[in-house]
């Protein structure tokens, strides 16, 4: 019982304000022409469509057909009697709407309007009651149509909901692989610098102390990528990325060459490029077990390419966090990543100018 009483309660107030057309039967019935018993019972008529009307709101498929045959019943009780007995036939046609998808809704509709035609026929009603059967045909279809809008509706809303979803996931996703990218080069980094500041304390501390200044820097301009990172920001630009890599390559006794040629790249490029830089050269680092790294970017065939080999020990191992993530960006700007281990390891790059 209290969950029908809930179910009331959340009914909006147009349910409600649609019994506004069950009042001409209601006064009708107090009309001082019909005896005691006759108002007694079409007042208890009147609760029975209250019932079946309000269970129409709450319930939906064939159960609904059985108030339609309340609504029928209620006007072959009182359609001689009283006047405003009509209206329960439009009521009938509207809740056909609730019955069933859209081709059944329409039979059920057809068939109670043929239902209200036969009562008016057989009760030998006046013509003018010819009139509710019409304006239930119309109510009916409008009604119908009404469903099949809201359905509609509830389809967009839940597909809104859906890409909301995927894009919430997306951005995780992308924040998640900027702070690998970010964090692993800047601790890489920390870490090279911290043993190279454990080996010269006992030999030179002076450049032991200005090395972990280094790491004291790096840190903070680490925790600055993070903070950048997390609100969107990809990188410094690119030149200024070839620069760190090289300082970062030579502090891990790598032999760094660079060769970039002047490109026009789009500010996503940019970025994509850069971050695939600095991971790329951060594997180098830190598994390669390289003495040299090259780095190119030319332009070809409409095209821009990135290229970082080194002479290390190569190999076949699967993709990890940071090229995966690395080739999920390049791809998601129609470009490609190929990796080659044959001598040292090199990673290909190429992006649609």
């Amino acid at each position: 019982m209290s969950r029908v009483i809930a179910q009331l309660r959340a009914l909006s107030w147009e349910s409600y304000a649609w019994l506004v057309y069950s009042l001409p039967f209601l006064l009708a019935s107090f009309d001082s022409s019909f005896s005691v018993v006759e108002t007694t019972a079409m007042l208890a008529g009147y609760v029975v469509f209250l019932v079946a009307y309000l269970s129409a709101q709450i319930m939906r498929g064939p159960r609904i057909l059985w108030l339609m045959a309340v609504m029928d019943l209620l006007v072959i009780a009182f359609g001689r009697m009283n006047p405003g007995t009509g209206s329960f036939l439009i009521y009938g046609a509207a809740m056909a709407a609730r019955t069933f998808p859209t081709r059944g809704a329409v039979i059920a509709l057809a068939a109670q309007v043929t239902v209200g035609v036969l009562i008016v026929f057989v009760l030998d009603q006046p013509m003018w009651h010819y009139m509710m059967p019409v304006l239930a045909v119309l109510i009916g279809a409008v009604t119908i149509q009404g469903e099949r809008t809201e359905a509609g509706n509830a389809k967009l809303r839940l597909a809104q909901a859906e890409v909301e979803r995927l894009a919430k996931l997306a951005e995780r996703e992308r924040i998640a692989r900027d702070l690998h990218d970010v964090l692993g080069h800047t601790l890489s980094v920390v870490v090279l610098k911290s043993e190279l500041a454990q080996k010269l304390i006992t030999r030179d501390v002076t450049r032991a102390a200005a090395e972990m200044a280094e790491v004291e820097r790096i840190a903070r301009a680490g925790l600055a990528e993070v903070r950048e990172a997390i609100t969107g920001y990809r990188s410094s630009g690119l030149a200024a990325e070839l620069e760190h890599v090289r300082e970062t390559l030579v502090a891990a006794g790598i032999q760094a060459t660079i060769d970039a040629g002047a490109v026009n790249l789009a500010p996503a490029q940019e970025t994509a490029l850069s971050l695939a830089l600095r991971e790329a050269t951060t594997n180098v680092i830190r598994h390669a077990q390289a003495t040299s790294c090259h780095i190119r970017f030319y332009a070809q065939d409409g095209s821009v390419l990135m290229e970082v080999a080194d002479n290390g020990r190569g190999g076949t191992a699967p993709f990890g966090n940071g090229l995966t993530g690395m080739r999920e960006r390049i791809q998601a700007l129609g470009g490609v990543l190929q990796r080659e281990s044959e001598r040292g390891t090199r990673l290909l790059i190429k992006l649609p100018i």
